[in-house]
């Protein structure tokens, strides 16, 4: 006696976790997982300063005192005030919304733009896969920051134009790799399983295979934030992003560099969070890497 199953009921426990949920997070211990734990407390402080700023910064980040120019740390000014008397502190806190606002934008970009990129490539494979991976290889191949810059130059300076950029020259590395996990899923039980249930390619690719391959991609985003903090203060120090006087560290340490000689200190702050972020950002994906059992 043979029983009927349902396609639609069938299918339904097929969300098997290959990629990211089969592998049981790792038991973090030693120095890497305390370089995990306070890279994500500096992330997470440096956020909060720039989120709430607008309440606990001690001045207005705009705010010009023409007879306070070049202070010293002191009480008043923790940081010292910069050429037009403007407190240090408070332009940093401020900056640091407009630092990860452009890291929300490059890692949104690359990520959503690159994992449509390579699950398209991966999943339907044949003379597209071949197109797209070469599309990709040809961005690869040039330096990041010199199409940012060239992209950014001819659509005209600003922090959305600068980190939509850089966004779009980061979707090829994250294409080629959910490609790769993509190809290894696309053979999988499950999925053959579904295919033989019936269920439609496009279903399989987005709810049974994208999850699955989104473990490696997340930690690639963590490393692409890292490299995006950078390049943003790159570009700001260039001019290309964050106008002036909006406060941003990138545009304020490329003014601190410009009166080194008057006042040195002022390009030890921005320098240091700039650099103490980006760590911290790294260390965030190196941990997750660890606990994901990737690479």
């Amino acid at each position: 006696m043979t029983t009927s199953m349902d396609p639609r009921t069938a299918a339904t426990p097929l969300r098997v976790r290959v990629g990211l949920g089969a592998r049981r997070p790792r038991s973090a211990s030693g120095p890497r997982a305390v370089a995990f734990w306070i890279g994500s407390a500096v992330v997470v402080l440096v956020l909060l300063a720039g989120l709430l700023a607008p309440w606990l910064a001690p001045y207005d980040p705009l705010a010009i005192d023409p007879a306070d120019p070049y202070a010293g740390p002191s009480a008043a000014h923790w940081l010292g005030t910069d050429a037009n008397g403007r407190d240090v502190l408070s332009r940093l806190m401020h900056g640091s919304a407009s630092s990860f606002r452009g890291i929300a934008i490059t890692v949104g970009v690359a990520g959503v733009f690159g994992s449509l990129w390579g699950l398209v490539a991966g999943y339907v494979g044949g003379p597209v896969d071949e197109v797209l991976m070469r599309l990709a290889d040809a961005v690869i191949s040039f330096p990041g920051i010199v199409l940012a810059i060239a992209i950014t130059g001819a659509l005209g300076p600003s922090l959305l134009t600068a980190m939509l950029s850089v966004g779009v020259v980061f979707a090829p590395i994250v294409a080629r790799l959910l490609r790769a996990q993509v190809l290894a899923l696309r053979q999988a039980e499950f999925v053959l399983v579904a295919r033989s249930l019936g269920v439609r390619g496009w279903r399989i690719a987005l709810r049974h295979v994208l999850p699955n391959a989104m473990g490696p991609v997340v930690v690639q985003l963590c490393g692409l934030a890292s490299t995006a903090l950078i390049i943003e203060a790159a570009l700001g120090f260039l001019g290309l992003g964050v106008q002036p006087p909006a406060p941003s560290w990138g545009p304020d340490l490329a003014r601190a560099y410009a009166d080194f000689y008057v006042n040195p200190l002022l390009t030890v702050a921005p320098g240091l969070l700039i650099t103490a972020t980006a760590f911290a950002i790294s260390q965030v994906g190196d941990g997750l890497r660890d606990r994901l059992r990737i690479g």
